[in-house]
């Protein structure tokens, strides 16, 4: 739009310059080019504020339009924010939560390892006591026997050192006799059930 403004002052320009070759004009003539430069410079001053009016106006439209991308900006900062400040606050909560389970299962853990220990000991302290009565029942197994024998001597008795045994059925009745299967019966789960 510029360069058409530009063209158009150039073409005025060079229509007013006379030659010296032409006649010259008339005073009425004349008086109509004044009057037409005067119009032709009223519409260039025209046209010069109507461009300024429109590149302020543009750069209203662009301060504008920045104006409400800093406040969208603004807005996103504060929310995001509300949202940062929301999951700090939700992290420090779940940070205490986890520290008083933490906590809890320390204090279980070492109340456990206490009554484990205690029950450990408890049950060796058992087993020694039921070692040490295994060998005095032994012991005592040993005395009885010992008197019953001699208590046998006395009462003239003849004492069995051999144990007597109790197998009271006959071996040849406990053997088996096995027939393998024949090889095509291999796999018949009939045949297995009979032999």
């Amino acid at each position: 739009m510029e360069l058409a403004v530009e063209q158009h002052c150039e073409e005025k320009s060079k229509k007013d310059t006379w030659s010296s070759q032409e006649s010259a004009p008339t005073f009425a003539e004349l008086f109509k080019i004044n009057n037409l430069k005067a119009q032709a410079h009223e519409k260039d001053t025209l046209i010069l504020k109507l461009k300024e009016k429109l590149n302020s106006l543009n750069g209203d439209v662009k301060d504008r339009d920045v104006k409400r991308t800093v406040e969208e900006i603004e807005t996103l900062n504060i929310e995001l924010d509300h949202k940062v400040t929301k999951l700090a606050t939700e992290n420090d909560h779940l940070k205490q939560t986890y520290k008083q389970l933490y906590d809890s299962i320390k204090s279980s853990r070492v109340r456990s390892k206490e009554q484990f220990d205690d029950l450990i000991h408890k049950v060796n302290l058992k087993s020694a006591e039921v070692f040490d009565l295994n060998a005095c029942l032994q012991e005592k197994v040993l005395v009885i026997t010992a008197l019953k024998e001699q208590l046998d001597k006395l009462k003239g008795k003849v004492v069995l050192s051999e144990a007597v045994s109790l197998n009271l059925i006959d071996p040849e009745l406990l053997k088996v006799d096995v027939t393998p299967v024949v090889p095509k019966l291999r796999k018949n789960r009939t045949a297995h059930t009979d032999y």
